[in-house]
């Protein structure tokens, strides 16, 4: 299958360039295919994915050197503390780091034991044996959610001769808290007894936390608390009652009104006084026995004289009743932090509609009726407790919300791509104008345009002019087709002019043997004398950049 001409006449014009030219046009390309691919791999890049974080220089610098070594592409961040690897990935270099024991964990507990010398002296073991303790504190402690990283010191005095010089252990804790993460006073307060439990002798109150800002957590126990200690508890108790019951009012109205039209907000008193009662109470209509005593005596007597004996016998009972009113003895202790009184209010927003008005659509606010404002201040009131004893109050008034941030119309996305994206794509324009002017120069070098008449040009003379021997007179058409009419009103190019004027002299060199290709180098020949004639200086020119360009 023969080649198309332009192939052949592509072939031939890369055939007869130089070699600095080939080698100019094979770098363009390349460095513009290179660039092009740079930035394709670089956009459709994977993501990446945290690997480790929070890491120590050392644990950091191991793990790159192993990723290196995989020929794994990784980023760093937080000053070399965060390793980023291709998300695909992640799980499985960890698990890859893992059997290598990476990251190591610096913290050393009892496992410090597991390689003692036997030739250790008494003060290395006691400072092991410290060493060891605070390490195990640090493990248990950055188990919390909420830590980390964590700091255990522990000071243990030397034992003295008598009890009244010996000094009490301490301890002190440096907290380092996630990001908008923070301890409870409980959980403080189990930091506490959980270091001072594992010291021998050492108390929670010698037990001093401290976070990263140097602001001290930790406060006395419970049992010692002091009176500003107190009302911090009560303070915090209010608010989770306030919070409590506000989430439950706002529920409802959610429910009901749908989100975003309602706010609500419960204020919450709370008696935090102790009181304890004792009472007596008497029935005097019961009687009740208390006691009974009963008391029998018998008394005999005998006279001594001469007479006939006399006897004599008494006897006598005595009874003591003692009586008890009827008693009850009641002993009441109130509790502690008990509602007082609650006061509730309640915004409510009325009713919106987006209507047509003059062709354009406008937002209608209608407000709630008398009688939905009742049934919802019955609602709020049953949510809450209400209680007229205590005089709580509950307020529900309907006001119309400001939506104007809301009803702006939301923005179209657009498209933006990243930096370094943008960075590579203003690069690769830039290098493809560069390859592009490169070739722009070498294409209209006097040399190369030469070169390209004398290969293209009379070749396209060839294939326009009618195969066969040409007949001395052409008839013109009776009708000449619409596009041939449109071709003589057109401008012609000076290919088409010089095409022109080789036929019209193609009639009159047929006798004498000559080709339309020797008439078209004849005239093009005739037209370079003509152009030197006319303009000598612009000649020289051309023809020194010419020599100095083929040299």
């Amino acid at each position: 299958m023969p080649l198309p001409p332009f192939v052949n006449q592509a072939k031939e014009f890369w055939q007869r360039l130089r070699t600095p030219q080939k080698l100019t046009i094979i770098g363009a390309v390349l460095a513009a295919v290179g660039i092009i691919a740079a930035i394709v791999a670089a956009t459709s890049s994977q993501p990446m994915a945290v690997l480790f974080s929070d890491l120590d220089p050392k644990d950091a610098g191991t793990i790159v050197e192993k990723l290196k070594e995989q020929a794994v592409p990784y980023e760093l961040a937080d000053g070399g503390a965060t390793i980023r690897v291709p998300q695909s990935r992640v799980y499985e270099l960890r698990l890859a780091l893992a059997r290598e024991g990476l990251p190591s964990n610096s913290t050393v507990g009892y496992e410090i034991f597991d390689r003692t010398n036997l030739g250790m002296s008494d003060f290395v073991q006691k400072l092991n044996h410290k060493r060891a303790l605070e390490g195990e504190l640090q493990k248990t402690i950055a188990s919390f959610d909420e830590v980390q990283k964590v700091r255990v010191m522990i000071v243990l005095p030397e034992k003295a001769l008598f009890e009244q010089e010996q000094k009490k252990p301490t301890a002190s804790v440096l907290l380092h808290l996630k990001s908008g993460r923070s301890l409870s006073k409980l959980n403080i307060e189990g930091i506490q007894n959980l270091v001072a439990s594992s010291v021998e002798g050492l108390s929670p109150a010698d037990v001093t936390i401290v976070d990263q800002h140097g602001q001290i957590l930790s406060q006395a126990p419970r049992e010692t608390s002091t009176l500003a200690g107190l009302t911090a508890t009560q303070y915090e108790q209010q608010q989770k009652v306030e919070s409590y019951l506000t989430s439950r009012v706002q529920s409802l109205l959610d429910g009901v009104l749908g989100p975003g039209n309602s706010v609500v907000r419960v204020s919450a008193e709370l008696d935090f006084t102790q009181r304890e009662q004792t009472r007596e109470n008497y029935d005097p209509d019961g009687q009740v026995v208390r006691s009974e005593e009963r008391i029998a005596e018998a008394r005999r007597s005998q006279d001594s004289l001469d007479y006939p004996a006399v006897n004599s016998e008494s006897n006598a009972t005595k009874v003591r009743t003692n009586y008890e009113i009827s008693r009850t003895v009641e002993r009441i202790v109130g509790g502690v932090g008990t509602i007082k009184r609650i006061s509730a209010s309640v915004l409510v927003n009325g009713i919106t509609k987006v209507v047509e008005q003059d062709g354009k659509k406008v937002v209608q606010y209608t407000p709630r009726s008398q009688e939905e404002l009742q049934k919802l201040t019955q609602i709020v009131r049953n949510a809450i407790g209400y209680d007229p004893e205590r005089n709580d109050q509950v307020s529900v008034v309907n006001l119309p919300f400001d939506t104007t941030l809301l009803d702006q119309p939301e923005e179209e996305p657009t498209f933006s791509l990243p930096r370094g994206n943008l960075v590579l794509g203003i690069a690769a324009l830039l290098a493809v104008l560069a390859a592009l002017w490169a070739l722009r120069r070498l294409v209209l070098s006097p040399p190369l345009r030469r070169r390209i008449e004398e290969i293209f040009v009379p070749n396209a003379a060839l294939q326009l002019a009618p195969e066969g021997p040409v007949a001395p007179s052409l008839e013109p058409p009776a009708e000449p087709a619409p596009v041939a009419q449109l071709e003589e009103h057109r401008e012609l190019s000076p290919y088409d002019e010089l095409r022109q004027r080789v036929r019209a002299k193609l009639d009159s060199a047929t006798a004498s043997g000559l080709t339309e290709e020797d008439l078209m180098v004849e005239e093009m020949k005739d037209r370079i004398r003509r152009f030197i004639h006319e303009n000598n200086a612009e000649a020289v020119k051309l023809i020194q950049s010419m020599i100095n360009q083929e040299h």
